[in-house]
């Protein structure tokens, strides 16, 4: 009987050893998968890396063989020989005198002859207004004595130069414009100038602009307004980049740039697309020009903000961090400049919405941009082309789209 039980005793043990010698082996199953699991995704990461590094340099092949096709000697300066200059007197500068430039094509006309018309309006009597019209290689010269009536009330100086056809390999935004590159010329263009403001046409001068033209460089090769900081210029390799300007609104400091021959850096970055730039010619004026780059005050070039509120949830880290908040609140409140690159359809094709979803502020600006029309011989025909025609074809594309729907 003693055997028996013994017996008994000894299978079950054996039994209780081979559970626990399969639960050791389990365990050792789930750790030994766990672990190919792991060495399969850090195989399968270092796969992915290194495909995408062949990747990257594929892309940056392709765009060297695309960079070595244009035809473009840097060192040539044929490129500006080529530019029309309707300007056959040259002129003494004198020290009350303000440099103005602007970029258009015949879609910007009348904004832009507003946007200089403003400026007239507000500048003080002891200065007088140089404008410097960069006209595409395609402009209707016969558009251009829309211009020339501002002299017929004001003391201005017009002068007009058409830009060949040298940016027609570069990239474009969706209205397929040179334009946005003919600012990179102006230190070619003007070489007895020491500073020159530039504007983009979507612009309102609503104060007199002698305390920007006059406004000191620090050693600066260009002052500009605060746009997105930090994350765009780590894409090309600045890590730590001092600031991040629009190209919308700038003050070039002429003479250092030709000095330092920044020019031709510039030129040379944009024209062989160094870079893959995402907003082209103002990235690579932030590229070559960094680090040395300073802040305008914010009242020369503010976006379409309505609120202090809206204002203050910017600064935090966005756009304008590191600013004095009480000066952005009495920029937003009464602007020197207004600039609508937030505000799209603009506010003179009946645009009602920017950026900020702020519907007042754009019939603000709207009013005061017509307001300004208004003291023009062209008012009828700048409403009817720019908003009543817009707010027609709005109508047709509804009339379309219901006729579409039933």
């Amino acid at each position: 009987m003693e055997d028996n039980d013994n017996f008994i005793l000894e299978f079950i043990g054996a039994l209780n050893l081979r559970k626990r010698v399969k639960r050791k082996i389990k365990w050792k199953l789930i750790i030994a998968i766990s672990f190919m699991i792991i060495i399969f995704l850090i195989f399968l990461i270092i796969i992915c890396l290194a495909s995408e590094n062949t990747k990257m340099k594929r892309i940056l092949l392709r765009e060297k063989d695309k960079q070595d096709k244009i035809s473009f000697n840097i060192f040539n300066n044929d490129y500006m020989a080529n530019v029309i200059n309707f300007n056959k007197i040259q002129y003494p500068i004198k020290e009350n005198e303000i440099h103005v430039s602007y970029s258009l094509d015949s879609k910007l006309i009348y904004p832009t002859y507003i946007s200089m018309l403003s400026g007239l309006v507000n500048c003080n009597e002891s200065n007088i207004l140089v404008f410097h019209l960069l006209l595409s290689f395609n402009f209707n010269t016969s558009e251009i004595p829309i211009f020339e009536t501002l002299k017929e009330k004001y003391k201005v100086k017009i002068f007009y130069y058409i830009i060949p056809n040298m940016f027609s390999k570069s990239p474009k935004w969706t209205a397929g414009t040179d334009c946005v590159y003919y600012k990179i010329l102006l230190p070619f263009l003007f070489p007895d100038l020491n500073r020159i403001i530039y504007l983009d046409g979507d612009t309102l001068i609503r104060k007199d602009i002698s305390e920007m033209y006059n406004y000191p460089f620090n050693d600066n090769y260009i002052l500009g307004f605060p746009f997105y900081t930090g994350y765009i210029m780590k894409r090309y390799g600045i890590n730590k980049p001092k600031h991040y300007i629009n190209g919308g609104c700038l003050l070039f400091n002429i003479k250092k740039i030709r000095k330092d021959k920044k020019d031709i850096d510039l030129l040379y970055a944009t024209m062989r697309r160094i870079k893959n730039w995402g907003f082209l010619e103002q990235d690579a004026i932030n590229y070559i020009f960094n680090p040395k780059i300073g802040f305008l005050p914010l009242k020369y070039g503010i976006y379409m903000i309505g609120s202090n509120k809206v204002f203050r949830a910017l600064s935090k880290g966005y756009v304008y961090s590191k600013l004095n908040l009480d000066e952005g609140y009495e920029a937003i409140k009464d602007p020197s400049i207004v600039h609508f690159s937030c505000c799209w359809p603009k506010v003179w094709t009946n645009g009602t919405k920017n950026l900020f979803k702020d519907k007042d502020i754009c019939l603000r600006y709207q009013k005061e941009f017509y307001y300004y029309a208004n003291k023009t011989r062209f008012y009828e025909d700048i409403y009817n082309k720019l908003f009543f025609n817009t707010k027609k074809k709005k109508k047709k594309k509804n009339q379309i789209q219901k006729k579409t729907y039933r």
